[in-house]
């Protein structure tokens, strides 16, 4: 023992040594990952890759789409196939790369490998196919709309997909659906009733069998759908609409909660969304602003406070004339008089 360990031991101050375990590899030694992923873009070095990535939610599996032809054209264009690859990210492994998709917009994997990817197809026809292919690469199921494909998404077990479309003059526009991929039909087909959805999750039993869809909207909450794809919120949606929306569904909500039943609690949730949408930003915006007070306008005329009735329509005809109140403020200035 050298003369600076034994002073450090007669102080207290015990010598550490590195344990080998301990020693930093060197570079020729440590292993290399072909696959790295970087927030929601995968890079492959072999084969050489860079694409959109979507994970499994045990984050095990990764499917990347490249809206590609290998020539630098993306987007809409007549030919040229894109590519999706699924990576096993726990063991760094690629297990297929595909080239059979025209444009491979989107794609959702589960916990099981098992994938789907939103084809765009070529042209300029409003068209999508939503394909399921199993980690092997086979193809499990294909459905074909005469719709843009809006968003899809996919159960943790692989077995139901959430396919939403665009608005389109065809039979597939403006969809919800959840497909049986392991059955290849579909379980439910409906006109949503929250319009277009952020994520999707999906309630299954014991035996796999799917019980409830939910729909996710950011800012507002989930909502849930029957197994038959009846909608379960009705009320809570539109609740969360009146409390949580932008401004602009807060009043479109009102309008329609006073024209469907114009009782008076529904004028005073009418009456609270129209404060909340002028103070969140309506009152800079003129038309926005005479929507505002025309619907604060008709709540007040349903709860019988008539003179705040006419404040408010006369406010919402200095921001817009044309805003649709002008006989219901002659009506009140002539009851009311001078």
């Amino acid at each position: 023992m050298g003369f600076v360990s034994k002073l450090l031991g007669l102080l207290g101050r015990p010598t550490t040594t590195m344990p080998k375990s301990a020693t930093p590899p060197s570079s020729s030694t440590r292993r290399a990952c072909n696959a790295n992923l970087r927030e929601d873009w995968l890079t492959l070095k072999q084969p050489e890759f860079f694409g959109q990535a979507h994970r499994s939610p045990n984050k095990r599996w990764i499917v990347g789409c490249n809206d590609s032809d290998g020539a630098g054209r993306g987007g809409y264009r007549e030919g040229g196939h894109g590519r999706v690859v699924l990576v096993d990210h726990s063991s760094d492994r690629l297990m297929h790369e595909l080239h059979c998709f025209a444009r491979p917009m989107d794609a959702a994997v589960s916990d099981t490998g098992n994938y789907i990817v939103q084809d765009g197809g070529f042209g300029s026809a409003l068209q999508g196919d939503v394909v399921a292919i199993d980690p092997g690469g086979r193809e499990r199921y294909r459905r074909h709309y005469s719709a843009n494909v809006f968003n899809i998404g996919l159960s943790k077990c692989g077995r139901y997909a959430a396919v939403q479309t665009a608005n389109a003059p065809s039979d597939d526009g403006n969809l919800l659906e959840v497909l049986d991929l392991e059955r290849c039909g579909q379980v439910f087909s409906v006109q949503p009733a929250t319009g277009w959805a952020d994520e999707y999750s999906f309630e299954v039993d014991s035996e796999g069998r799917l019980t409830a869809l939910k729909v996710e909207h950011k800012g507002l909450g989930r909502f849930t759908y029957s197994a038959s794809g009846d909608f379960k919120d009705a009320q809570v949606f539109q609740a969360a609409q009146l409390e949580r929306g932008d401004y602009g569904t807060k009043l479109m909500v009102a309008r329609d909660l006073l024209k469907a039943d114009p009782t008076p609690d529904n004028a005073g949730k009418a009456l609270n969304a129209a404060d909340a949408a002028l103070a969140d930003g309506a009152k800079d915006m003129p038309h926005w602003g005479a929507i505002a007070h025309r619907v604060r306008g008709e709540s007040y005329e349903v709860l019988g406070q008539l003179p705040e009735a006419l404040q408010a329509f006369e406010l919402a005809l200095s921001l817009n004339p044309k805003v649709g109140v002008q006989k219901r403020a002659a009506g009140l200035r002539k009851k009311l008089g001078p």
